[in-house]
């Protein structure tokens, strides 16, 4: 499993090219990174802890279940996407202004949620 989390990330750095900041891939039980690229344990902790409050948010709220993935724009164009699958999430922190995010939501997040999946099942 850990050799296809590393092959996600060099992917990503393939497919994004100055655009990829930062990628690490946890297992949203313990929040520990087990790949990851400029990996920040800060954000992934930060970021899990987001993923547990929207999912219980929104089952309080009736509204349906959180997704494949949520995204965070900040300032100066960087973006943050969180994939979920299963047990497993992983986050992406990209800068647009070096890439565009249209080869983020047409090339790259379908290839990273498809080689996500298939890793975590």
């Amino acid at each position: 499993m850990l050799q296809s989390f590393n092959t996600i990330i060099e992917e990503l750095k393939s497919d994004l090219g100055d655009g990829f900041v930062a990628s690490d891939i946890w297992q949203s039980k313990d929040a520990h990174s087990l790949a990851g690229y400029n990996s920040q344990p800060k954000a992934v902790a930060l970021f899990n802890e987001v993923t547990r409050t929207l999912n219980k948010t929104l089952a309080g709220a009736d509204y349906p279940s959180l997704g494949d993935y949520y995204m965070v724009h900040l300032d100066n164009g960087l973006v943050v996407v969180i994939i979920t699958s299963g047990d497993y999430q992983q986050g992406m922190l990209v800068d647009l202004s070096k890439t565009t995010m249209g080869i983020l939501m047409s090339v790259v997040l379908p290839k990273v949620l498809k080689n996500l999946q298939e890793a975590t099942s």
